[in-house]
């Protein structure tokens, strides 16, 4: 919004329907507040949402802790996003991400410990990556893996990220229907990412042959966050189901 004078420089207010107005609060999203380092002490697994929103429109901030070790390895990966990423750092030390670091990603963009020396036992980063989910169809994202001897690209696994409430959401492409916690479509896609990478086939360059190592998935863990996810519904089915038996028995 910019202010005008007219000849006697007289300031000239814009009219109030020339004003931008923020909209009201729709009531769809609760305002919550979390302590970052709290939630991160009790995850288990990378890239958790910190917040229960991630319907379209949502702004998500998900959370990754990494730490060194003697025998600590994480791998690398590629990761490609229809959606921008902008990442804070929360605190890190013998890190390529500095503490308080802010820094908008590339669309397509590297993924690993970002540790100077992860086998140091000091050496540790807690970031927050927040994108914010489509209201229109066409999220996708893409995990790709590139040979560790020619290093030519040799899985790209692509797949739709439609969030709940887009026109393209599908509530059954990474669970259920009727599934009371949906699937977070960035940990469903990697933990599918993750075992097509060390299959057999997978761990073959069909360039040059070479038999790549398994990527390291402890450290990830996005299986065990699927694996818990879909627990998680089965238990709530299993309550209402007993609740239900009970109204009509």
């Amino acid at each position: 919004m910019s202010l005008t004078t007219n000849k006697h420089d007289t300031v000239i207010l814009p009219q109030l329907s020339e004003a931008r107005e923020i909209p009201r609060p729709s009531g769809a999203r609760e305002p919550l507040k979390v302590s970052v380092y709290e939630r991160v002490s009790k995850q288990v697994a990378q890239l958790v949402p910190i917040f229960p929103y991630d319907d379209a429109g949502a702004i998500v901030p998900c959370a990754a802790v990494m730490w060194g070790g003697p025998e600590r390895e994480h791998g690398q990966y590629f990761h490609w996003n229809t959606a921008s990423e902008v990442v804070i750092t929360w605190g890190s030390n013998n890190a390529m991400l500095s503490t308080g670091q802010i820094m908008a990603t590339q669309k397509y963009h590297g993924v690993n410990s970002f540790l100077k020396d992860e086998k140091d036992p000091e050496a540790f980063v807690i970031v927050t990556v927040t994108q914010r989910q489509s209201t229109e169809e066409g999220q996708k994202e893409a995990m790709v893996a590139k040979c560790q001897e020619c290093k030519q690209e040799m899985i790209r696994h692509e797949y739709d990220a439609g969030p709940f409430g887009a026109p393209d959401f599908d509530p059954a492409r990474f669970g259920r229907e009727d599934d009371f916690i949906r699937q977070f479509s960035t940990q469903a896609g990697s933990s599918e990412f993750a075992a097509i990478r060390n299959s057999a086939e997978g761990r073959a360059c069909p360039g040059c042959g070479f038999e790549n190592v398994p990527l390291p998935t402890e450290p990830w863990n996005w299986t065990r966050m699927v694996k818990q996810t879909r627990i998680v519904n089965s238990a709530y089915h299993a309550l209402t189901a007993a609740a239900e038996a009970e109204r009509t028995a």
